[in-house]
């Protein structure tokens, strides 16, 4: 703890003390005797506030956890904060899952962002889950209707390839003889 923070605690411990001291005074009690409550108020308090802000123990810290590995790694950090009022998922999740989509959708040579590719990007994901990923805010989105386009987003096949491979040319350098 620093000095200035110290001083602060001490201050406000005073100033509950004294507070207290001079309703003890005011109620009735004898001069030492409230100064006595008072001081007993003072220390109370100022072991309260310095313990308050101390940092806890390194042993008392949960310890840091390997992200979890597979696909849903990114969302299951969001899985905490996804529903609200349980029947419907909050659009920071759905969000998420967007992002995520538009990823592997480019992969594909397909963009979220474009009204054009919608037919492709259904027939991929199914009809259901593209209008989960395209929510309405008249419309929430329902737990279940969300693992099914989280489901669908996570068996989105890999991208074709773009042809064969094209042989590699032989190195030809010219040289002047």
């Amino acid at each position: 703890m620093t000095v200035g923070l110290i001083v602060r605690v001490a201050v406000v411990a005073a100033f509950v003390a004294g507070l207290v001291g001079g309703a003890a005074r005011v109620l009735g009690l004898d001069g030492p005797h409230a100064i006595t409550v008072g001081c007993g108020v003072f220390a109370v308090a100022f072991i309260l506030l310095t313990q308050r802000s101390v940092v806890p123990p390194a042993d008392l810290e949960p310890p840091d956890v390997d992200p979890p590995t597979g696909g849903r790694r990114d969302l299951e950090q969001l899985a905490w904060s996804m529903v609200e009022h349980r029947d419907h998922i909050r659009g920071i999740a759905i969000a998420r899952v967007r992002t995520v989509a538009a990823r592997r959708l480019a992969e594909h040579g397909l963009d979220v962002e474009r009204p054009e590719d919608d037919r492709a990007i259904a027939a991929l994901l199914g009809a259901d889950a593209w209008a989960v990923l395209r929510p309405d805010r008249e419309k929430p989105v329902t737990p279940r209707a969300f693992d099914a386009a989280l489901r669908a987003v996570e068996r989105l096949p890999p991208p074709e390839p773009l042809g064969p491979a094209r042989a590699i040319p032989e190195d030809r350098t010219s040289r002047a003889d």
